[in-house]
C-alpha cells in the first residue's frame, strides 16, 4: 500500500526518465495557425464562438451568491495587462484554445509590498512557443518555458504561475505528450486542406473568366503567323467591340482557339466546399445554418441555430474558462470561495419567448396574475386577487367559482353595454 509519506519507486523511476525531458510545441502548430489565417472557413467557424463569447459581461460572486463589486479577481480580469482589455484577453484565450487545443495564461507578481505574490498582470501566451517540463508520474509538470519569437532566452514559470487550459488528449505516452491538449483541427486536417485547395482552384478559375480564350493566327500553310504589336492591338480592339466582356490573349505557339471556363470538376468543387465546411462546423459545435451558403437559413431555423450556438459552444467554453480561472486566482487574491461567472441575461438568443410562456401559464389555469406579471418582467401588484390562482382563461379567481354574479354590477354593466336584460326573451 502506498501512502503519501512512503517513497514510490515507480514514481522515482519515471522521474529519472522524464527529469531532463520536455514537451515541445507541436510540429503541426504552424499548420493550425496557417489554417486560421489563410482559410476563411476555419476562421469563420472559430470566430462564431470567440467574438460573441468575449463580449459577455463577467462578474465576481462570493460563496453566498452575492455579487462582489470590487473583487480583486474581477478587477484583474477587467484589466489583465497594459495592452489588452478584458474582451480582447478573453477572445485571445478562447481562440488559442480552439485553434491549438491549449491556452497558457501566465501570472506576473510583485515580490514585496502588501500585494506581494498576487497577480499584478495576466498574459495569454501563444501555445506554439510554450514548452512543458516533465516532472514525476504523480506530479507530471515541473514547470513551463516561454520562447518569445523563438529566441534562445526562455522565460521560465513554475506550475503555480501558469494556468494551462487544454482540450482532452487521449494519446497517452511515455513521453508525456498527453499533457498538451489536442487541437480540434488535428483530425480535420484533410478537410482543412481540401477546403483550402478548393478555394484556390475556384479563385484561379474565376480569374480566368475575364479571358475568353487563346487565339493563334495561322498562315496559308497552317503555320503560326507572327503578328506585330499593332496587329495584336487591332485584333483585341475588334474583339472588345464585338463582346461586352472578357479579353483575348494571342499566342504564336498554338493553332487553335481554347475557350476558358468552369469545368465539370470545378463545379463539383463547389459542392465539396459545403461538405468541408460542414465537417468544421460539426467539430466546433457551430450550427451549419449560421454559415454563409447554407441552404437552410429560414428565420426559425436561424433563430434556433443561434440559440444552439450559445448553449452548445459559447456558454460551455466561457463557463469552463471562468471556472478554471476562479480556482486558480481565488487563493492568490485571498478570495477563496469566490467565483467568476458570465451574465447571459443580455443575450437575445437565450431569452425565453415571453408570449409563449404567458400563453402556457394562462392555459395551465393554475397561475396567479402576479406570477404572470413577473414572467413578463413586471413587478407584482398588491391588489385583491392578484396572488390567487385562476381557473379559466377568462381570469376567473378560485374564490369566485360557483358564486352568482353581483346583480347590481351585472345590471350596471348591461346598461353600459346597451344590452337588454338577459332574463327577458
Amino acid at each position: 500500500m502506498i501512502t503519501g509519506k512512503e517513497p514510490n519507486r515507480f514514481d522515482e523511476y519515471l522521474y529519472k526518465i522524464f527529469a531532463s525531458n520536455a514537451i515541445y510545441p507541436e510540429q503541426k502548430a504552424d499548420t493550425y495557425l496557417a489554417a486560421y489565417t489563410d482559410n476563411n472557413d476555419v476562421f469563420t467557424v472559430i470566430n462564431k464562438i470567440t467574438e460573441p463569447g468575449s463580449g459577455v459581461p463577467i462578474f465576481q460572486y462570493d460563496a453566498n451568491g452575492e455579487k462582489v463589486k470590487n473583487g480583486r479577481m474581477i478587477s484583474r480580469l477587467n484589466k489583465p495587462n497594459s495592452y489588452q482589455s478584458r474582451s480582447q484577453f478573453i477572445e485571445a484565450t478562447l481562440t488559442f484554445y480552439y485553434l491549438f487545443g491549449n491556452c497558457f495564461i501566465a501570472q506576473e507578481s510583485l515580490d514585496t509590498g502588501l500585494n506581494a505574490g498576487m497577480p499584478a498582470r495576466l498574459d495569454c501566451l501563444p501555445p506554439q512557443w510554450m514548452q512543458i517540463h516533465l516532472g514525476s508520474y504523480f506530479t507530471p509538470v515541473s514547470g513551463y518555458s516561454f520562447y518569445p519569437f523563438a529566441s534562445t532566452s526562455a522565460i521560465a514559470y513554475t506550475p503555480d504561475k501558469m494556468f494551462h487550459w487544454k482540450e482532452f488528449n487521449p494519446d497517452y505516452s511515455s513521453s508525456g505528450g498527453h499533457l498538451r491538449g489536442m487541437s480540434r483541427l488535428q483530425p480535420l486536417l484533410k478537410s482543412v486542406t481540401g477546403s483550402t485547395e478548393a478555394y484556390n482552384s475556384l479563385v484561379k478559375a474565376f480569374q480566368a473568366q475575364g479571358m475568353w480564350g487563346l487565339l493563334t493566327m495561322l498562315d496559308e500553310d497552317g503555320k503560326s503567323k507572327t503578328l506585330n504589336a499593332e496587329q495584336k492591338s487591332e485584333l483585341k480592339n475588334k474583339f472588345r467591340r464585338d463582346s461586352k466582356k472578357g479579353d483575348l490573349t494571342i499566342l504564336n505557339s498554338k493553332a487553335e482557339y481554347t475557350k476558358m471556363g468552369l469545368t465539370i470538376v470545378e463545379l463539383e468543387i463547389l459542392k465539396a466546399l459545403g461538405m468541408f465546411k460542414g465537417n468544421l462546423a460539426d467539430a466546433f459545435n457551430v450550427p451549419n445554418q449560421l454559415l454563409s451558403g447554407s441552404q437552410d437559413r429560414t428565420y426559425n431555423n436561424f433563430k434556433e441555430a443561434d440559440r444552439s450556438l450559445w448553449t452548445k459552444a459559447i456558454c460551455p467554453s466561457v463557463d469552463a474558462l471562468l471556472e478554471g480561472l476562479s480556482e486558480w486566482l481565488a487563493p492568490k487574491f485571498n478570495e477563496d470561495g469566490d467565483v467568476l461567472k458570465a451574465d447571459y441575461s443580455g443575450v437575445e438568443a437565450l431569452q425565453t419567448d415571453v408570449v409563449a410562456v404567458v400563453t402556457a401559464m394562462v392555459a395551465a389555469q393554475s397561475f396567479t396574475k402576479n406570477e404572470i406579471r413577473i414572467a413578463c418582467k413586471h413587478p407584482p401588484l398588491d391588489f385583491p386577487g392578484m396572488d390567487e390562482p385562476m381557473v379559466s382563461i377568462g381570469m376567473t379567481l378560485v374564490s369566485q367559482v360557483g358564486n352568482m354574479p353581483n346583480e347590481v354590477l351585472v345590471e350596471s354593466a348591461m346598461k353600459e353595454l346597451g344590452l337588454t336584460d338577459y332574463r327577458q326573451k
